[in-house]
Order: C-alpha cells, then structure tokens, then sequence
C-alpha cells in the first residue's frame, strides 16, 4: 500500500521565508535539513506523523486556481484558526462532514484545506 510522503511547493524567491514561517508558526511543522540542490534551493518541513512539505524556488511561480494541499489537524484546529487570525491570514470556514475545515492562501497564494 503507498503511503503519502512529501508535497513539493513551488514559491517565488521574495516570500520563502514567510512561506517557513506559515509552516512552521502557524501549521506547526519543524524545518529539516535540506539537501543542497540547485538551482531549486529547497527547503524542508516534516511533522510529527513523518509527513513532508518542500519548498523549492521558482521565480516563475504561478499558483493554480484549484489545485490544494489537504491535511488534518486533528485537535489543534482552533489554534491554528487562531494563529491564522492573529497573522492576519484571510481564510474561509465550511462544514464538511463531522468537522470545520479552514481553507486559506499561503504567503505564495497556494491554497490550503485544514481539516479539523
């Protein structure tokens, strides 16, 4: 059975430190070690499950109008509608199922569905 293991993200240079910065501030995910692969100068974060995100680099980056990251977050979502408030982060709120979901631009305009 395959098992998910990254997404790669493209940012344009001018954000990719606050792209780190919504990784790791507001969703929770730690920064790892990246290995030294140019021209993409990625970064990467895992969480606590072994689950990665990779940034690499694109001057060209152009986000796509439907396409998203989905991840759960278990008990922390109202920390993170919290965090995402306070950082001044637009985001929408739906019911789907049993839970809220959040969903919300990154600081390169990928889109993000926080499932609760």
């Amino acid at each position: 059975m395959p098992r998910f293991h990254h997404v790669n993200l493209g940012v344009p240079p001018d954000v990719v430190e606050d792209e780190a910065a919504f990784l790791t501030d507001i969703l929770g995910y730690r920064r790892l070690e990246a290995p030294d692969m140019q021209p993409y100068n990625p970064r990467w974060f895992e969480a606590d499950d072994g689950t990665q995100v990779h940034l690499s680099v694109d001057p060209d980056h152009r986000p796509a109008a439907r396409a998203h990251t989905a991840i759960e977050l278990g008990g922390q979502s109202a920390e993170v509608e919290r965090r995402l408030g306070e950082a001044g982060i637009d985001f929408q709120t739906r019911g789907v199922g049993d839970g809220r979901t959040l969903f919300c631009p990154d600081p390169a305009g990928n889109l993000w569905e926080l499932r609760s």
